[in-house]
C-alpha cells in the first residue's frame, strides 16, 4: 500500500460531463491505498478461506442471502492467470474481501486524489493522453505500465478495470458534497465505480475525473477494485 498525505487537492472538473462538475477543493486526512488492483491470486486466496471456514462475518449486512462471492464464470480461462486483476466481482465481493483483508473500499474522494494528485491532472500520469500509459485492449497483469502511475506511484488507474468505490452513485453529489472528508450521499441504489477500463476506447472516459454508478449486486467484465485503509 501507499500513504496518501492529509491535505487538500481539486476535485471534478467544469465544463464536461454534469456528474464531473463543478470543480471543488477538497480536504482529506491521510490513508493508505493499495499501489495495485486485487489480482485473481488474491481473491482467491479469500474464496479459499470462505469454502474452507464457512465464514462470513466480514461480509456486509445488506448482501444478498446468496451471495457466495465466487465471480460469474469462475472457470473461465482469465482466472488461470494469477496477476490479472480480478473481474466480475460485485460491490459486495468487493467489501467483503476488503474487510476480510483487514481494510476497506476507498471513497471516491479518496480514489481521485491517489489517481491525480494535488496538480488537477486529467490522467495519472499527467495532462497529455497516450494510449501506451494504460491497459486498453487485452488485458495483463496489474502493474505492467509503469510510465502510467500515478504521482504517488499508484498502477492501473486509467485502463485495466474499472474499481468500486464506497460511495452510493449520486451523480449530482458534488453540488453539494461536505469540503472535508466526504462519503458519497448516505443512500442510493447503485455504487460508485472510478478509472474507467480496458474496453474504453478515448481518452476522455479513462481521466481521474470519470466517474460511472453500477448496481451493487452486478459483476461485469471490465470492473474490480482496489482496497484502502
Amino acid at each position: 500500500m501507499v500513504l496518501i498525505p492529509a491535505g487538500t487537492f481539486i476535485m471534478g472538473i467544469n465544463g464536461i460531463k454534469v456528474e464531473q462538475r463543478p470543480s471543488h477543493e477538497v480536504y482529506l486526512k491521510p490513508f493508505y491505498i493499495d499501489r495495485y488492483e486485487v489480482t485473481n491470486a488474491q481473491y482467491y486466496e479469500f474464496l479459499d478461506y470462505i469454502k474452507k471456514t464457512g465464514d462470513h462475518s466480514k461480509c456486509h449486512k445488506d448482501e444478498p442471502w446468496n451471495e457466495d462471492h465466487t465471480p460469474l464464470n469462475w472457470e473461465d480461462d482469465y482466472y488461470n492467470y494469477p496477476e490479472y486483476p480480478v473481474i466480475r466481482v460485485d460491490w459486495y465481493d468487493a467489501y467483503a474481501y476488503a474487510a476480510w483483508a483487514g481494510k476497506r473500499l476507498p471513497t471516491e474522494a479518496e480514489w481521485e486524489k491517489a489517481a491525480r494528485g494535488t496538480d488537477e491532472r486529467r490522467w495519472p500520469w499527467g495532462d497529455e493522453w497516450s494510449f501506451e500509459k494504460c491497459n486498453i485492449g487485452d488485458p495483463k497483469s496489474v502493474g505492467s505500465y509503469e510510465e502510467g502511475k500515478s504521482v504517488y506511484g499508484c498502477y492501473d488507474m486509467a485502463g485495466s478495470v474499472g474499481e468500486w468505490c464506497a460511495d452510493w452513485g449520486d451523480m449530482l453529489y458534488y453540488s453539494r458534497s461536505p469540503k472535508n472528508n466526504p462519503k458519497g450521499s448516505e443512500k442510493g441504489e447503485k455504487k460508485i465505480i472510478r478509472g474507467g477500463s480496458r474496453f474504453a476506447n478515448i481518452g476522455i472516459l479513462l481521466r481521474c475525473t470519470a466517474r460511472k454508478a453500477m448496481n451493487p449486486n452486478l459483476g461485469n467484465i471490465g470492473v474490480g477494485f482496489r482496497c484502502a485503509k
